[in-house]
């Protein structure tokens, strides 16, 4: 009996003190809740990237193509979502689904067997290969250039998931395993928006 009545005591102890760690919690962010938002990862978006609308395209093999206004710190998972997801026939292992949307962007979803060429209108509207999106890009569009293999692949796709995005296509300097030379012979594949 005397066994039961400590762990009961203990228990109560217990679970005071774990609700007046809470409450003090609660009421420092109540405080002070400038300092709680100041308190941020570099690596989350900001208040404004949140509440920042964008619209964006998406078509293909998915449910309901179409343009749909999405939150600025969107994914394309988010996009293909949001269209109702793909067909039965959609083939996913050439697209990242996890990269960051931006406010104009047009995404196409290919159905298996199918293969992809990048293709962009310019002015006039005559057809032409276009560069890289290196703010854009999948594992598998960086291969398709000479010079970038697997593992320099994912060293670019490292670095943009890090820093977020690219500035400038001279950015690819500061990924693993591409110096001066290298850049020299890529740039003409890249570009940056």
């Amino acid at each position: 009996m005397r066994r039961c009545l400590i762990l009961l005591l203990m228990f109560l102890l217990f679970s005071l003190s774990s609700g007046c760690a809470l409450e003090q919690k609660n009421l420092y962010a109540e405080e002070d809740p400038e300092n709680a938002s100041e308190v941020i990862s570099p690596d989350l978006p900001s208040k404004e990237e949140l509440e920042r609308e964008i619209i964006v395209e998406i078509k293909g093999a998915v449910l309901s193509p179409g343009v749909y206004r999405m939150k600025g710190d969107a994914r394309l998972h988010d996009l293909y979502l949001k269209a109702g997801g793909g067909t039965e026939t959609a083939e996913l292992r050439m697209v990242n689904l996890a990269m960051h949307i931006e406010d104009g962007e047009s995404f196409y979803i290919p159905e298996k067997g199918e293969e992809i060429i990048m293709m962009t209108s310019d002015v006039h509207g005559d057809q032409k290969e276009s560069k890289i999106n290196l703010n854009t890009a999948t594992r598998e569009e960086l291969m398709s250039v000479t010079g970038i293999g697997p593992s320099t692949a994912d060293n670019i796709l490292a670095y943009r998931e890090k820093t977020g995005k690219f500035s400038s296509v001279e950015d690819l300097l500061q990924v693993d395993r591409i110096g001066e030379k290298t850049l020299e012979k890529l740039r003409d594949f890249f570009t940056v928006k």
